[in-house]
C-alpha cells in the first residue's frame, strides 16, 4: 500500500517523527538542546572547562538574540524619522526562522523595496535625511548578514554534534 513504512509527517518549520521529535530549523534545534542539555547524553568531553558544545551553542543562540534585538531596534528608529518615504520592517521566515531587515514604502503601495530603490529614493532627501537613510541601510545589511552567519554557525554545530562519535566511559567503581 502507498505510503506504508513512513511514519510522521512534516510541518512548517519541523518534522515530526512517531516517537521521536525531529526539529528540522536548526535554531529551535539549538535553543531546545540549550535547554534540555541534549547534547550532554554524548559525554561533553570539555563541558566543565566552558568550552564544550553546549557552551558555544548557548553563546551562539545569545548572539543569534542580540542581532534580533539590533534589528528591532535599528526598525523602530526609522519608523520614527519623519519625511522619509520608507521604514525598515523585521521580516521573519516563520518555517527556517530567518529575520531580516528589509524597507517597505510608507506611502502609496506600502511595498516593499530594495536596496537600490532606497537609494533611489534617499537621492532626492535631503542631504541629512539621505546619510541617514544610507547609514541605515548599510546597517540593516551588516545585520542581516551577521544573522546569516550566526545561522550557518549553529548549523554547523549541529551537524558536528550529530555526526560526532558518542564518548561513552565506564561508570567509577567510587561512585555509589
Amino acid at each position: 500500500m502507498k505510503g506504508d513504512g513512513v511514519k510522521g509527517q512534516v510541518m512548517k518549520g519541523q518534522s515530526q517523527h512517531a516517537g521521536d521529535e525531529r526539529i528540522v530549523n536548526n535554531v529551535v534545534w539549538a535553543r531546545h538542546t540549550a535547554v534540555n542539555q541534549d547534547c550532554q547524553n554524548q559525554v561533553d568531553v570539555k563541558a566543565l572547562t566552558g568550552r564544550g558544545g553546549l557552551a558555544a551553542l548557548r553563546q551562539e543562540v545569545a548572539s543569534l538574540d542580540a542581532v534580533a534585538e539590533k534589528m528591532r531596534h535599528l526598525s523602530e528608529q526609522s519608523k520614527s524619522v519623519k519625511g522619509v518615504g520608507a521604514y525598515l520592517v523585521v521580516h521573519q521566515r516563520s518555517s527556517r526562522g530567518s529575520v531580516f531587515l528589509r524597507w517597505r514604502q510608507r506611502l502609496g503601495a506600502n511595498r516593499h523595496l530594495s536596496w537600490d530603490e532606497l537609494e533611489e529614493i534617499a537621492a532626492n532627501l535631503p542631504s541629512d535625511l539621505r546619510a541617514w537613510c544610507l547609514r541605515a541601510s548599510r546597517e540593516a545589511q551588516r545585520l542581516n548578514e551577521e544573522h546569516l552567519q550566526l545561522r550557518s554557525k549553529i548549523k554547523i554545530a549541529r551537524r558536528s554534534l550529530e555526526l560526532s562519535e558518542p564518548r561513552l566511559y565506564p561508570r567509577s567503581s567510587f561512585s555509589s
